[in-house]
């Protein structure tokens, strides 16, 4: 059975999976429809990959554009990430707060991020890390969108020299982005 804790960005969980250890290896459940459902989390995931980066790499802020926008499930596989959703939505309690949660190979934690909200992360410790994604719609490239990176005062836990991807330096800030969620 799943452990789900609501986080500070209305509809985005926290998911403790569960661990079945063997003597010989870790048997880890990351998804099950009926108990998603019971959180009334979406199951129609449509598309799933995985992205692998060095440390010290920042990501983001992302999501995708209307009509295409989509709920995404994270997990960090190998290394460790500290993981960051913006919420968006000019309709939600929480907009334009954010929410942060360390994602690991050792916790095996999930994050679920609802449509209408922006995601990134940033890759601690000594070794690269590997995170895989489920979503709801198909990415499509044309329909990327962001926020810049260092909105909002975000705690970034920087332990490494920073890199950042080019096409996320130049994304407006929070302050200066008119959302269309």
């Amino acid at each position: 059975m799943f452990r789900v804790k609501q986080l500070d960005v209305e509809g985005c969980y926290l998911i403790t999976p569960t661990v079945s250890m063997e003597s010989t290896c870790d048997l880890i459940k990351i998804f099950n429809d009926t108990q998603f459902n019971i959180y009334g989390l979406s199951t129609e995931f449509k598309e799933e990959y995985y992205a692998i980066a060095k440390p010290g790499v920042v990501r983001g802020m992302h999501f995708q554009l209307p009509p295409e926008e989509h709920d995404k499930l994270i997990t960090c596989i190998i290394g460790e990430i500290q993981d960051v959703v913006v919420d968006l939505r000019k309709e939600s309690k929480t907009y334009g707060k954010y929410t942060m949660v360390e994602l690991n190979e050792s916790n095996k934690n999930l994050i679920y991020v609802p449509r209408g909200c922006a995601h990134g992360y940033y890759i601690k410790g000594k070794k690269d890390a590997l995170i895989y994604y489920k979503v709801t719609k198909p990415f499509i490239r044309e329909l990327r969108g962001g926020i810049h990176w260092d909105s909002l005062n975000i705690p970034w836990d920087f332990s490494n020299e920073v890199e950042v991807e080019s096409e996320d330096k130049v994304w407006p800030k929070f302050e200066e982005f008119n959302s269309p969620f």
